[in-house]
């Protein structure tokens, strides 16, 4: 037993140095490889070198975006930067002591990494594609009407161009080929085109009141509403709302004091008179067969329409909408002279919106409305 004793530690000290030995000779063969099972993109990168893994990736990535024949660079350090965390735990990272390193690479499992978990830096390309829209992006510019000196004008509208920075990001990230991506650019025709506007014709609503001209800030007020009114365009289907299109009516914005209906009383109050502009709109609307959505009376009688057929406005509080349930773009013509108001509705007619035969107003009107200077 004492004979065989030394033998045995003999054997075991000899296994011990071929273990060491051989995991020496594996340690240097494969600290610096990458696992089997490393594809990325479809690429099998197992048994490659940490540098060859990084170089042959970062390759892969596109680093500029083309539009209109002009390249634009762009800045993927932070990617890389991303790339290289990633390639960490990919990669052992030595720990200083060659036992210890050799017991994790023989601790490491074979396995495939899936390339879902690597990912290029998504905020840092956001922000380089906003940037860039900044210089590409163009306002779409909409065709215009005007009503003026009895005449419609109307101009011609120009597209834009907007970057659609989702759609770009995309491509760049799923792009493991060519170095450059094209840019997507949205085309952003323009809204509404002549076509819309030039559909504009028919006059389906007018109406016209009149005012005390020495009134002067009431007067003042019946214009400057009227103004914020004019050759305002509202596309079919949408809501008219007369205190957003009007606004607060406030000294800063040129609103003068003058009588106002609270109660059962007559005050001063900022921009008083405006509400001649809601009721004479309010006529034409009826005309035109408009549906009304809201509309509110005065708790007094006015003097510009009949008992009952005004349209009181508030700012925040009590406002007139109306919705353009034709077929096309509504233009408001609102316009003052001397001591009257007149509000025309241009559009398309059509059976629920004919064809408005003759203007009306009140209290009193020209004979012959043709040669009216309204």
């Amino acid at each position: 037993m004492k004979k065989t004793r030394p033998l045995i530690v003999a054997l075991l000290l000899q296994l011990f140095i071929t273990l060491g030995l051989g995991s020496v000779v594996a340690y240097g063969e494969t600290h610096d490889r990458a696992p089997a099972g490393l594809i990325v993109w479809g690429q099998d990168y197992s048994g490659m070198s940490r540098i060859q893994v990084s170089s042959q990736i970062k390759d892969r990535i596109p680093n500029s975006l083309l539009f209109q024949e002009q390249d634009y660079p762009l800045k993927m350090d932070r990617s890389y930067e991303e790339i290289d965390k990633w390639l960490d735990q990919v990669f052992q990272v030595p720990t200083g002591f060659w036992f210890t390193d050799i017991i994790q690479i023989l601790s490491l499992p074979s396995k495939v990494i899936p390339s879902s978990d690597f990912g290029l830096n998504r905020e840092d390309i956001l922000a380089q594609l906003q940037a860039l829209s900044a210089i590409i992006n163009k306002p779409m510019v909409s065709a215009m009407i005007t009503y003026s000196k009895g005449q419609l004008v109307k101009t011609d509208g120009q597209a834009g161009q907007e970057v659609d920075i989702e759609r770009t990001w995309l491509k760049i990230a799923s792009e493991h080929e060519q170095k450059q991506v094209a840019l997507v650019v949205n085309n952003l025709p323009p809204q509404p085109d002549l076509a819309d506007i030039s559909r504009v014709e028919d006059i389906i609503g007018d109406y016209t009141t009149y005012f005390n001209s020495l009134d002067v800030p009431r007067t003042q007020n019946v214009r400057l509403a009227a103004m914020a009114l004019n050759n305002r365009l509202i596309p079919p289907g949408q809501v008219f709302s007369f205190n957003d299109v009007v606004g607060e009516r406030t000294e800063a914005s040129g609103y003068l004091p003058a009588l106002i209906f609270v109660n059962q009383t007559a005050i001063k109050g900022d921009g008083g008179g405006i509400c001649q502009d809601s009721s004479t709109l309010y006529q034409a609307v009826r005309q035109a067969h408009l549906s009304i959505l809201e509309r509110h009376t005065h708790t007094l009688p006015v003097s510009y329409v009949l008992k009952g057929q005004d349209a009181t406005v508030s700012f925040g509080i009590l406002d007139f909408r109306f919705r353009n349930d034709t077929q096309g773009y509504l233009l408001i013509s609102a316009r003052t002279g001397s001591n009257w108001l007149r509000m025309q509705l241009f559009g398309l007619a059509d059976e629920q919106h004919p064809v408005l035969l003759k203007p009306a107003g009140y209290p009193s009107h020209p004979e012959e409305w043709n040669r009216d200077p309204k």
